[in-house]
């Protein structure tokens, strides 16, 4: 049914306002687009007026300057007075923020207690990403999709907030910016490539059964996945995708330098000695995944133009 609240046009044509209000970098670049105001003024009111931030930190005025009483994210809505509705998953995903930050919270106070010099310079959480996928059984890529739809920081510049307020630089958060800012960047990459290749049957970041698959080709039945290097690869996702999507196969797009196409058991590079030294690595490595498992036996092979793979 065509509402005012319809998307008729883009990559979220068909869909619902909501569903694009969840893309936070598209709710951007559509603000920038003069025709967006022209022509859809509603839209364009309903996504200049939205910020996400405000179903989940508490609209009270600090009456004093004490950064414990002020900083907002530590005064966040339990998920029990939450006058947003969540999807299962993102409710669980906020049940753990929530979590994190109070433990967070309790390491300064501990410190305070024992009269530390500084009661700022704590700890960052260690493993809090395995742990969240342990105890709740959902992929920290579904926890990073819910932080980015309603623009709630990472932990690690929650922490770089915390260190700053104690006069500390901390480089976890810069880090994490850093692979944060090369991932959207070979993302793009990628995406340049397949839609010069496919064109509109190519879906980006497209969501099936509680997964969010980088970019998908239901004619060709093809997932593609970005990965920043073979390292990368993470085994419960692989098999939680093929799950979802069983006929589909699964492509795996590396850097910016290479394809390995699980079907044919080939990996295709621009630098094929790259790959060729991790290979002769695997038998030294202490813990090889299941990619690596795999890959030892491809045949590696040099092509020079990525894209006349595709198509």
């Amino acid at each position: 049914m065509l509402t005012n609240e319809t998307i008729t046009f883009g990559k979220y044509k068909g869909s619902t306002l909501s569903r694009v209000l969840r893309d936070r970098n598209y709710c951007k670049w559509m603000m920038e687009q003069d025709w967006f105001q022209l022509n859809y003024e509603y839209l364009y009111n309903r996504v200049n007026e939205y910020d996400p931030k405000v179903f989940f930190i508490n609209n009270t005025v600090c009456e004093t300057e004490d950064f414990m009483d002020c900083y907002p994210y530590f005064n966040l809505i339990s998920p029990e007075d939450l006058e947003i509705e969540l999807t299962t998953s993102d409710l669980e995903c906020y049940k753990f923020y929530v979590k994190i930050i109070e433990e967070i919270k309790d390491k300064i106070y501990q410190r305070m207690e024992n009269d530390e010099e500084n009661v700022y310079d704590i700890k960052a959480p260690t493993k809090w990403l395995i742990k969240f996928e342990q105890q709740y059984g959902i992929q920290r890529t579904d926890l990073k999709e819910f932080l980015d739809s309603y623009e709630l920081p990472n932990i690690p510049y929650i922490i770089e907030t915390i260190k700053k307020e104690g006069g500390i630089v901390y480089k976890g958060a810069q880090s994490f910016k850093i692979a944060k800012e090369r991932s959207l960047k070979q993302e793009k990459f990628w995406e340049e490539i397949l839609k010069k290749c496919y064109g509109e049957n190519i879906n980006c970041q497209f969501k099936y059964e509680k997964c969010i698959f980088d970019f998908l080709n239901i004619l060709t039945n093809t997932i593609f996945e970005c990965k920043l290097s073979l390292k990368d690869f993470n085994e419960e996702q692989h098999k939680k995708y093929k799950l979802a999507l069983q006929k589909y196969r699964i492509i795996y797009l590396i850097d910016e330098d290479c394809l390995i196409y699980l079907e044919r058991k080939k990996i295709y590079t621009t630098n094929p000695e790259k790959y060729q030294n991790y290979k002769d690595n695997i038998p030294n490595l202490k813990k090889s995944s299941y990619l690596d498992k795999l890959i030892i036996d491809f045949e590696i092979e040099k092509i020079n133009n990525l894209f006349l793979l595709f198509g």
